[in-house]
């Protein structure tokens, strides 16, 4: 029995259950102790004589994670389990595995407890296995003969992190394939190729309760490499990127080249192991008081967003294909991005738009953004999609429509929407042309005030040669931007185009979240995410002032909302939150790829006693 979680904030004790047949022969717990669990790292179980022509019966042998000394107890007095699908959240996992004896052999049964499997209920004769629940029967066939070097670190085998994962090596993944879990070591364009050899990596997650574990190179709970001509590129293993990957569970992928790939049956060395526990590699928070995560990640709230992009023979450029990828493709297969409805529509518009409302029924959208994503950058990608001329835009038509289409939106499951918004992206006059006396500027602004629709503009370097039709696009762009609500992203003089609508998409997918369980609402003490690059940890305190979109910009904090009960970051936090978006955002865009996702975590203290109350979301 093996784990790499933070006993002292995580266990209470760990209880041990083994039976015979249907026969239980043995029920036993053991205790934390000042702050340290010292698990049996070997049970030996010998079979009772069969009577003659009787075949001996499967034993099976359940582990259980225990939060809480009544749990341990009650476990030793009665022999019962009650899982988190029961009245008692004090079971943190199960561990169950179930095998028959072979004659003459001494067989290992590696038992390792693991933080994929947290809150994880499985039926009697199943097992979790990295997150998920899979029949707990083992061959026999399959085992290993029992030798000391598999159990204790203390042997020149052991897995030493120190010298094949260290904190100075280790490095931020980047995501090949975010739905397939598969993740490559970052390497330059420039220079010698990194020389490794195949095998020689290993890789290290750390999960939202801040804790860290290496993973062994395994198909069901560690990972894999799927192209055997490729070291550097590793894929997790299916149970734990369906179960906590993409759940939010885990937010930092790292790896590093530098030693073969831990085995399952290769322990970590004593006192690195005693470390990993003792939290010695996790974020290091800012709070002195040790503070322990609850729940799962805070779910995003919905928002829309509707694009206008120019097609003028002045923009040809941007729909050459890198341009596509680093512009759109890549910021729109970021996870931020995933909360948010979006619809598309070329400029310019013709005169017609001024009045038949054409721009209400997008070209793409709305839909989620996996849905669309495929078709736009289709169609950005198609030579004839760009006009042979610059005609006059008709801006302010477009943008009728286009706010009509997001006034009649309705959220789908949240009670309301995040944010609904519109982005112009364009590098020509900006002016009004439908009605110059009611320009883009006021139909803007009344959209910011009325409906909370925030505009965005995007102004891109324009060809000398192309032509306008009234005021410099800078100009306009500005003051557009400063009625809808928002600041202008200026790729003329402040080079700010390139990630524009990244940040936007930050700006919808961030800082406001749908309500979560009344433990959440009512004790939590903080939120709390990491720099998935840097591993940089971030503490945001809890403020109940935080409590309403008024209070976004004159308070910080988080809170939560008066009017449904959703969660929200305010001021200085909330724009952090946003920077490492982007900052995150732009390492990856830099390697061609998306940023992995940053969950956000809600903690309490870890002797708080609505810890480990069960979460109830509301229905």
């Amino acid at each position: 029995m093996t784990t790499q979680i933070q006993v002292s904030k995580d266990l209470a004790a760990v209880g041990i259950v083994v039976r015979y047949g249907g026969q239980q022969v043995l029920c036993d717990s053991y205790p934390l102790v000042d702050g340290k669990l010292t698990l049996p790292s070997t049970l030996g179980l010998a079979p009772q004589e069969a009577r003659e022509g009787q075949i001996l019966e499967p034993v099976t042998i359940t582990v259980i994670g225990l939060r809480t000394v009544e749990q341990a107890q009650a476990l030793v007095e009665n022999c019962i389990i009650s899982t988190p699908e029961g009245d008692d959240p004090g079971v943190v996992f199960i561990r169950s595995r179930r095998m028959t004896y072979l004659d003459e052999r001494i067989l290992y049964l590696p038992m390792p407890l693991r933080e994929s499997c947290t809150g994880v209920a499985c039926d009697i004769d199943q097992t979790c296995l990295g997150g998920i629940c899979e029949d707990n029967f083992f061959d026999p066939e399959t085992a290993v003969d029992y030798s000391d070097p598999l159990i204790f670190g203390n042997t020149n085998t052991c897995f030493s992190p120190a010298l094949c994962l260290p904190v100075a090596a280790r490095l931020a993944a980047v995501p090949v394939d975010a739905d397939k879990c598969i993740f490559r070591f970052p390497t330059s364009d420039e220079g010698e190729p990194l020389a490794t050899t195949p095998g020689s990596l290993n890789v290290e997650i750390v999960y939202h309760s801040m804790g860290t574990e290496i993973l062994d190179l395994d198909d069901k709970e560690g990972f894999t490499f799927p192209d055997a001509n490729d070291p550097l590129t590793f894929q997790l293993a299916y149970n734990l990127c369906e179960s906590n990957y993409k759940m939010g569970k885990i937010v930092g992928v790292f790896a590093a080249p530098i030693c073969p790939a831990k085995r399952a049956l290769q322990p970590i060395c004593n006192e690195d192991l005693a470390g990993i526990q003792a939290g010695d590699r996790s974020p290091l928070s800012s709070v002195s008081e040790s503070h322990c995560t609850i729940g799962d990640p805070l779910i995003p709230s919905e928002s829309a967003l509707y694009v206008l992009l120019d097609r003028s023979l002045s923009m040809a450029e941007l729909y050459e294909p890198a341009s596509v990828e680093f512009a759109l493709t890549v910021p729109l297969r970021n996870p931020v991005a995933a909360s948010t409805r979006l619809a598309l529509s070329f400029l310019p518009a013709d005169a017609a738009s001024c009045t038949d409302d054409s721009y209400v029924t997008p070209d793409f959208g709305f839909a989620d953004v996996e849905l669309v994503r495929e078709p736009i950058a289709e169609a950005l990608g198609d030579p004839a999609t760009v006009l042979a001329d610059d005609p006059m835009l008709f801006l302010d038509g477009g943008m009728i429509g286009a706010y009509k289409a997001l006034d009649a939106l309705v959220p789908k499951e949240s009670a309301r929407f995040n944010r609904k918004a519109l982005i112009i992206v364009g590098n020509r006059d900006l002016q009004s042309h439908c009605d110059p006396d009611a320009p883009a500027t006021l139909a803007a602004a009344a959209q910011a005030d009325a409906d909370k629709i925030f505009t965005y503009v995007t102004v891109l370097s324009a060809p000398a040669d192309a032509e306008q039709f009234g005021d410099e696009p800078v100009s306009s762009a500005t003051a557009i931007a400063a009625a809808g609500g928002t600041d202008v992203f200026n790729d003329v003089t402040e080079d700010e185009g390139a990630l524009a609508v990244q940040e936007v998409l930050n700006d919808l997918g961030s800082c406001v979240y749908d309500p979560p369980s009344d433990v959440v609402s009512q004790s939590a003490t903080l939120l709390v995410y990491v720099h998935p690059v840097t591993l940089e940890r971030t503490d945001i305190e809890r403020n109940d002032d935080c409590n309403s979109e008024d209070a976004a910009t004159t308070v910080d904090g988080w809170g939560i909302e008066t009017d449904g009960g959703g969660v929200r970051i305010c001021g200085a936090p909330c724009a952090a939150l946003r920077d490492t978006l982007t900052d995150a955002a732009t390492t990856f865009a830099a390697l061609g790829q998306p940023a992995p996702r940053i969950p956000i975590a809600t903690v309490l203290p870890c002797d708080h006693p609505d810890r480990f109350k069960l979460p109830n979301p509301p229905e």
